[in-house]
C-alpha cells in the first residue's frame, strides 16, 4: 500500500516537475521570441525613419527640402500657437550667383552652395529650428521661440559666417568674394489665421528683395501690416 502511494506521489511529482519544466521552457521561448520580433520592429521603425529622413533632403546640400520646410512650418506654427511664443523666419540668397555660376563654372557653384549649407547647419542646430534649401541659391531658416532680436543676431552671424569663406566671386559687384542678402521677419500666431494667410514666407521674401535693392549683403526686416499676427 505504502509502496503503491509511494510510486502515485513520484508519479505526479514527476508529471508537476514536467510541466513546469515545459512551461519554463515555453515561457522562455515566448520571451526570446518576444525580443525578437521588439529588435525587428525596432529595425524596422529605425529604417522607415531614415527613408523619412533621406527622401526629406536636398539632393546637393543634405538640407531639409522645400517641401519638408512646409510640413515643418505647420506644425512649428501650431505649436507656436499653443505656446504664445513668436516664430522667425529668414530668407537667404547668395549675391549674384548666376554670375557666380556663368565665371565659375556650374561644379563651382554646386561646392559654393554646399560650403554655405555647412555653414548655416552648424549655426542653425537647436531642435525647433530648421534649414532648407528654398531652391536655386536661396536658402530659408525657421526659428522657433526667437524674436525679432533673435533673428536679428543670427542672420548678422550668419551673414558674417559666410563672407568670412572669403569664396572668390570675381563677377561680384559687390565683394571680391560671396556674400549673402537676408530677409527675414517675426510673427506670434493667432488663432484666427494660418501663416499661409498672413503670407509669412513672403513677408521674409519681401524684406530679402529690399535687401538686395539696397545694395545686397546686407540684412532686411519685414513688418506685418495685419493686427492678426503681431511681431513681439
Amino acid at each position: 500500500m505504502w509502496i503503491l502511494a509511494g510510486i502515485l506521489l513520484l508519479i505526479v511529482v514527476l508529471a508537476v516537475g514536467g510541466y513546469l519544466l515545459g512551461t519554463r521552457r515555453s515561457q522562455r521561448r515566448e520571451r526570446e521570441l518576444t525580443a525578437r520580433l521588439t529588435e525587428r520592429n525596432e529595425e524596422l521603425q529605425a529604417a522607415r525613419a531614415e527613408l523619412a529622413r533621406l527622401t526629406s533632403l536636398d539632393g546637393l546640400t543634405r538640407l531639409a527640402s522645400s517641401d519638408y520646410f512646409q510640413q515643418f512650418l505647420e506644425r512649428e506654427w501650431r505649436r507656436a500657437l499653443r505656446e504664445l511664443t513668436p516664430l522667425s523666419l529668414m530668407l537667404l540668397d547668395l549675391d549674384h550667383f548666376k554670375a557666380y555660376n556663368e565665371q565659375l563654372g556650374p561644379q563651382a557653384g554646386d561646392d559654393c552652395l554646399k560650403r554655405v549649407a555647412t555653414v548655416l547647419r552648424d549655426a542653425v542646430g537647436r531642435p525647433g529650428d530648421l534649414v532648407a534649401r528654398h531652391g536655386g541659391e536661396e536658402f530659408i531658416v525657421a526659428l522657433a521661440r526667437t524674436d525679432a532680436v533673435g533673428v536679428q543676431a543670427l542672420a548678422t552671424k550668419l551673414r558674417t559666417a559666410i563672407e568670412d569663406l572669403q569664396l572668390e566671386h570675381p563677377a561680384s559687384p559687390v565683394a571680391g568674394h560671396v556674400t549673402v542678402s537676408i530677409g527675414v521677419t517675426t510673427a506670434v500666431p493667432s488663432r484666427s489665421v494660418t501663416w499661409q494667410e498672413i503670407e509669412l514666407v513672403a513677408a521674409a521674401g519681401r524684406a530679402l528683395a529690399e535687401a538686395k535693392r539696397l545694395g545686397r549683403n546686407r540684412i532686411e526686416r519685414a513688418e506685418f501690416a495685419t493686427d492678426k499676427a503681431a511681431e513681439p
